[in-house]
């Protein structure tokens, strides 16, 4: 697999930290493995150490935003490299997202 993923619970929230390359729907098996078993459906996804996706990791992260949103969450995503930048706005996926440069200030999102 490309694609490594941690999943850690803070505050009420859930931060997925991906790490590597989601090339493939197999990437997403054990991502989606773990949001099927979320409780907490404020979730951050931390893209600092994801170097690339394609459109199976942006319609991972939809699929994921409307989940939440059902169960009365939100997802926000973190740090997007400048490769996935230009992807998130050339699929305009960065009107869809809330994005933000620190781990710090997604949290403070879900503050508000």
């Amino acid at each position: 697999m490309s694609l490594a993923i941690e999943l850690h619970n803070a505050s009420q929230l859930s931060i997925f930290e991906l790490k590597g390359r989601i090339i493939s729907e197999n990437d997403l098996v054990e991502p989606n493995n773990l949001l099927n078993s979320l409780k907490d459906w404020n979730i951050v996804f931390d893209l600092t150490q994801l170097t690339h996706t394609n459109s199976s990791g942006i319609a991972f992260m939809v699929k994921s935003m409307t989940r939440a949103r059902i169960n009365n969450g939100d997802v926000v995503l973190v740090n997007p490299n400048s490769g996935l930048s230009k992807l998130f706005e050339i699929t305009k996926m960065h009107e869809v997202f809330t994005i933000y440069e620190t781990l710090e200030d997604a949290k403070n999102h879900f503050k508000q």
